[in-house]
């Protein structure tokens, strides 16, 4: 330990700064992270940003920050204070308080997944057996100096493809508003979804990394059983999508996936959902209501279960290898009619055909 607080006396941390720390090694990480120990209160950043205090205080508790019954306290880092200054900017240009609050919400409850992912990658490509508490505060600030100015960037360009692709969506939507106006390079397709039941409860007991490796499970099986006709489109979290001209070989598939997971051990069961429309490809993606309407299904069946909604029960037919069973119709979010649905199920005896 002296060899750590000479070398952080020597970086210029004071005996204050490395007493008042519970982990002294990871200072200089933090100080290539922003935090060179300044702190200011609530109406330090108020005064900056000539934003009222009651602002203030719900986005920084949106962003997961303390609320401050003491304005003067001094709580909060630079980076808080930059924060309010783009939700600031936001509003100024017009957009509504309220979903400012929400978007930081959001992106903060999205990024703390990240940052547990990331903390645990570099504490294990840090804290190696043998590594003494010098050793690993110099690589610690080393790795962090080299990695975070790429975050920033990383995210950004990301929110941007989330961004274009909700774009999308919205273009197609509009488009399919339009009476008589067809969709270029739309045709009728069938799209799945299939959906790892509870997967939001295992993230309060599985680490980051193990709930990955699930999901990434999930998608290699996935890949494996989608042969053409049937296409693998993307992962989204804990659920893949599907898409196939051949809605026969789509169901058969999803029926076999979710067996799959069934006889897996080590994933959570699955629930599918399917769907056909007329939809369009876009950068690799697809949209269209079959899309919404398949994620909708989804989310309303039951562990185990391929839930169909009636327009993807008309596009299977009459095929023999599959029983069927009327689940109901249901209103789905985002759809504006009742949605007739149809669980389906191998007919006993039946040959899975996954070749077309």
């Amino acid at each position: 330990m002296s060899e750590l607080t000479d070398w952080l006396l020597s970086e210029g941390f004071s005996e204050e700064q490395i007493d008042e720390s519970f982990a002294p090694m990871l200072l200089p990480a933090r100080r290539a992270l922003g935090d060179d120990g300044t702190r200011l209160s609530a109406r330090d950043i108020a005064t900056q940003w000539d934003v009222d205090l009651e602002r203030l205080q719900r986005i920084l508790h949106a962003a997961g920050r303390p609320r401050s019954e003491d304005p003067d306290a001094a709580l909060y880092l630079p980076v808080d204070s930059e924060l309010i200054g783009y939700g600031q900017q936001c509003i100024r240009l017009g957009l509504p308080e309220e979903q400012v609050v929400a978007v930081v919400q959001v992106m903060a409850e999205g990024l703390s997944r990240i940052v547990e992912v990331m903390r645990v990658a570099a504490l294990s490509a840090i804290l190696r057996p043998g590594v003494s508490e010098l050793d690993g505060a110099k690589a610690s600030a080393a790795l962090t100096s080299e990695v975070a100015p790429l975050l920033g960037p990383m995210i950004q360009d990301m929110l941007r493809t989330q961004l274009l692709h909700a774009m999308l969506e919205e273009e197609v939507s509009a488009s399919e508003r339009i009476a008589g106006r067809p969709l270029p390079g739309a045709g009728q397709v069938s799209v799945a979804f299939a959906d790892l039941v509870g997967f939001t409860s295992l993230g309060e007991e599985l680490p980051p990394e193990d709930l990955e490796r699930l999901s990434q499970r999930l998608a290699d099986l996935a890949r494996d059983l989608a042969v053409p006709p049937v296409r693998f489109v993307k992962t989204i979290g804990d659920e893949v999508m599907l898409v196939s001209a051949e809605p026969v070989s789509l169901l058969e598939m999803l029926l076999k996936l979710v067996a799959a997971a069934d006889a897996d051990e080590a994933l959570p069961r699955l629930k599918a959902g399917m769907a056909t429309g007329v939809a369009v490809s876009r950068a690799g993606d697809w949209f269209g209501s079959p899309v919404n309407q398949a994620s909708r299904v989804t989310g309303v069946a039951r562990p185990g279960a391929v839930l169909l909604a009636e327009s993807a029960r008309e596009a299977v037919g009459d095929a023999t290898s599959f029983d069927w069973s009327f689940a109901g119709a249901r209103r789905l979010k985002g759809i504006r009619d009742e949605v007739k649905l149809f669980r389906a199920r191998f007919a006993q005896g039946a040959v899975p055909r996954l070749h077309g």
